[in-house]
């Protein structure tokens, strides 16, 4: 009996084209992150109580709009009386979605008008700090995380994946810096912010006490980055 060769391996073939098609693959590559941000909201829907859906999702939003951040949506969400835990994870993965689009999409996105505005302005940023930061070139990854990692104004998932284009990492390192950046940041801030709330509640006089402190050493170092920003930034010849 002989066997019949042209039916023995339809499916891998199949498969294989499929996965070798660019415009399937670039189409997927610029719909899937759009659609892990809906996901989210969606599955907010599903396990929140509607009020408080509608009240996280407006935190939620205004987490995409400057100046607010990890620093000040993820505080004020745990005083509302979300877990921790939660706001953590979600701002995380909504970083993930964004550092997802811009990896696979930045030369696509750049062409439209709104988001492309927004990458330019992006890349402005980046340009900036790799100025006048040059340990960021020098440390690469570790330096791609730290800028994801610390809240200051410019930093973030958006701008960490355009810095790691600058600096030349490939797709899969600026991702993975960035998820790195953005969990651990998000992390710190989730459980700082709960650990103070706590504290306050038992001993508020000690619970503002730390607060102030809090807000003198990240003051301070804001200040000391600008100062040292400038003072490069002085270095260079122009």
């Amino acid at each position: 009996m002989t066997v019949d060769h042209t039916t023995s391996a339809p499916g891998p073939a199949r498969w294989k084209a499929f996965l070798q098609n660019a415009h399937l693959i670039g189409f997927i590559k610029f719909v899937l992150p759009l659609a892990l941000i809906p996901a989210i909201f969606a599955a907010l829907y599903l396990t929140e109580p509607y009020q408080q859906f509608l009240v996280l999702s407006g935190l939620l939003i205004a987490y995409f709009v400057p100046p607010a951040g990890k620093e000040t949506i993820i505080p004020i969400a745990i005083l509302m009386g979300y877990p921790w835990w939660l706001i953590m994870l979600v701002i995380f993965l909504l970083d993930v979605a964004v550092s997802l689009f811009v990896v696979w999409n930045f030369d696509l996105a750049l062409k439209i008008p709104f988001i492309g505005r927004l990458l330019e302005s992006g890349m402005a940023v980046a340009r900036n700090y790799t100025e006048s930061q040059p340990w960021l070139r020098r440390l690469s990854t570790v330096g791609l995380i730290l800028f994801v990692f610390f809240p200051l104004q410019g930093t973030g998932a958006m701008n960490g994946s355009i810095l790691g284009r600058l600096l030349g990492l490939d797709k899969s390192r600026v991702f993975g810096c960035v998820c790195i950046g953005s969990f651990a940041s998000s992390l710190v801030i989730a459980l700082g912010a709960d650990v103070l709330i706590d504290i306050y509640q038992k001993d508020p006089a000690l619970g503002i006490g730390l607060l102030v402190l809090i807000v003198v050493i990240i003051l301070a170092g804001v200040v000391g980055w600008r100062m040292r920003d400038r003072k490069l930034r002085g270095r260079v010849p122009r």
